[in-house]
């Protein structure tokens, strides 16, 4: 018995990935840029993968360290009515001192 690939159709699923980079970096960043990044950064994992049910998530991180390299900052991950990162939180990766408790380079949120 064969188990389908969830991930079969990876131009739909780098698509996705290129969409929300797209709307979170809101026009700062051109959309070619962000597709040219999404299917290097897919192309450069798959390479040495030696399964593929990681590459979206995998990708998709990856382009989005590219990104925040590139434009000197992590792109939100959603915005509140006012414009500013929901939560106050940041991408991982996002720099915040006071934040940073764990000392991992990002924010920590509420500890539960």
């Amino acid at each position: 018995m064969t188990t389908q690939n969830p991930f079969e159709d990876t131009d739909r699923v780098l698509d996705r990935i290129t969409d929300k980079f797209d709307e979170r970096y809101d026009g700062e960043v051109p959309r070619e840029t962000i597709e040219e990044k999404v299917h290097e950064a897919y192309s450069e994992l798959a390479e040495g993968a030696v399964t593929d049910s990681m590459l979206p998530a995998l990708t998709e991180h990856e382009v989005g360290d590219r990104l925040a390299e590139e434009v000197g900052r992590p792109a939100p991950l959603a915005e509140s009515a006012d414009g500013t990162p929901s939560g106050g939180q940041l991408r991982a990766g996002a720099a915040d001192p006071e934040g940073d408790q764990g000392g991992l380079g990002r924010p920590v949120g509420p500890q539960y």
